[in-house]
């Protein structure tokens, strides 16, 4: 097969894959099971077939660009990083891969990596700010878990919880178009707040250090959004998503672990996400597209149920769902 053709066929794959919209997903879905997380089947299918693309043209760079952006959107992300690394080396659009692989290295803060990006996916200020985090390195210290409260949303961001920056508490948002923490302004949390530049959006720069509960997370990535609400922050969904949390929205509480790690729950049912770099997808059911996390489908998918993100298994834990 033409590696032309296998580059259009990785590529449609990944697509279909993300949106779930086209007729062969449609068609392999038929007959398929309605529980929650059996939209699953579907994503294996199409790994599959994006991992037999790359094999018959190994160096193919839209191929191997393909399934290393689903790795990543399936919480692979050191391997989907390095394919797309490899991409680029096999003569793949530097810009195209370069602006793939932004998240994903901040996902995995690497920020020697990230800095080291050409230009144009980092603005001069997000270039200093990748700099000085890869300088420093980001660090999550104190106990192995802590239980905080979690007050659930039932618009926009998840949830709120308390965030303690210096000697203020803020309500922090979690949010799953967001990377990073958001502030709303420089008068909270003095000296703990470093600028480097701005983008599109204004300010950004570093949080040194902030505290959840009994954990301390250093030197985070940081925007200022002057429309945010005095007491309010954001949290974006890779700083959350990365200490492994356990919601439990009716004890209205979250449990975060320090190594990031969780242990399988026991009679928990394994929802797939995707990761949308920003934006998260929750697979719920076969033949169905997947559904935003922060949508009426995905919030039903979790009320009512303790719920635990496991990045490196590409799933959300729902206990109960079965």
């Amino acid at each position: 097969m033409p590696s032309s053709h296998l580059q259009r066929l990785a590529l449609s794959l990944l697509v279909a894959a993300l949106t779930a919209t086209s007729a062969a997903a449609r068609a392999q879905a038929a007959g398929g099971a309605t529980s929650v997380a059996s939209g699953a089947a579907d994503l294996d299918a199409t790994e599959r077939r994006l991992y037999d693309a790359s094999r018959r043209a190994p160096r193919d760079p839209g191929a191997r660009a393909a399934l290393g952006e689903w790795l990543a959107a399936r919480g692979q992300l050191k391997s989907g990083a390095v394919l797309l690394e490899e991409a680029r080396l096999f003569g793949g659009n530097g810009a195209v891969l370069s602006a793939r692989l932004r998240p994903v290295y901040g996902w995995l803060r690497d920020w020697a990596s990230l800095a080291a990006l050409p230009a144009p996916p980092l603005t001069p200020g997000e270039r200093a700010r990748a700099a000085l985090l890869a300088e420093r390195g980001t660090t999550v210290e104190g106990v192995d878990s802590t239980t905080i409260p979690f007050a659930p949303l039932e618009i926009g961001a998840l949830g709120r919880v308390p965030l303690v920056l210096g000697v203020d508490t803020l309500w922090g948002e979690v949010d799953p178009q967001e990377e990073g923490v958001v502030l709303p302004g420089l008068g909270r949390g003095a000296g703990l707040v470093e600028v480097t530049g701005d983008d599109r959006r204004g300010a950004l720069g570093i949080v040194r250090e902030f505290a959840l509960g009994g954990l301390t997370v250093r030197n985070v990535p940081m925007r200022l959004d002057a429309s945010l609400g005095a007491g309010r922050a954001r949290i974006g969904f890779d700083v959350f998503a990365q200490l492994a949390p356990t919601v439990d929205a009716r004890a209205g509480v979250v449990t975060f672990r320090r190594a990031g790690r969780v242990v399988e729950p026991a009679g928990a049912a394994a929802v797939p996400f995707i990761l949308g770099f920003p934006g998260v997808r929750l697979a719920l059911r076969a033949g169905e597209a997947p559904a935003s996390i922060a949508s009426p489908a995905g919030r039903a998918a979790l009320r009512g149920h303790a719920w635990t993100v496991d990045v490196r298994r590409g799933v959300i834990w729902v206990d109960g769902a079965r």
